[in-house]
C-alpha cells in the first residue's frame, strides 16, 4: 500500500468512518459470474475436461478472468495433468467413501482382530486415472 492510501484512510478514520468495506461504486456490475453463467461453464468443463479457460471464456464470450473466477471460485476446479477435477468430494465419492466404511466395519465384527492384519494403510492421496494425450496439453 502506497504512503498516500495510508494518510488517506488514517484521515477517514480520524474523521469518523467506522466502515472498513468500500462504498458502492458507479459503474458496469459484473455479469459474467451469474448462475446461468457458472452453470454453462460447468457444462463444458463436464462435457470436456481438457477445455482450456481461452476456450471457455471464446466459446461463451466472456473476459478469461471471469471464466477462471468462475471455474476456480465458483465451481471449485483445478487442473491436474491438462484435466479439470473438483476440489471437493462429489455425492458419489462420498457414497463410495460410506460404502467402503460399512464393508469395513461389517468384516471387522465378523473377523475380528485378523481382519487388521489384512489391510495395507498409507497416506491420504488423491488417485485419479491419466491417459497421456498431446505433450503439450499435458504440460499444462
Amino acid at each position: 500500500m502506497s504512503r498516500q492510501s495510508i494518510a488517506k484512510w488514517c484521515n477517514m478514520f480520524e474523521n469518523g468512518r467506522t466502515d472498513l468495506e468500500d462504498a458502492e461504486r458507479e459503474g458496469r456490475p459484473s455479469t459474467a459470474t451469474n448462475s446461468e453463467i457458472a452453470a454453462r461453464v460447468n457444462e463444458s468443463i463436464l462435457a470436456n475436461r481438457r477445455i482450456t479457460i481461452d476456450e471457455i471464456s471464446t466459446e461463451l464470450d466472456i473476459y478469461h478472468g471471469s471464466a477462471h473466477e468462475i471455474i476456480a471460485e465458483q465451481l471449485k476446479f483445478h487442473k491436474v495433468c491438462a484435466r479439470w477435477f473438483p476440489r471437493l468430494l462429489t455425492e458419489i465419492h462420498k457414497g463410495k467413501r460410506f460404502e467402503s466404511a460399512f464393508e469395513f466395519l461389517q468384516r471387522y465384527q465378523k473377523e475380528g482382530n485378523e481382519f487388521w492384519d489384512k489391510i495395507a494403510t498409507g497416506d491420504e492421496t488423491s488417485i485419479h486415472h491419466f491417459s497421456p494425450g498431446m505433450k503439450r496439453s499435458s504440460l499444462e
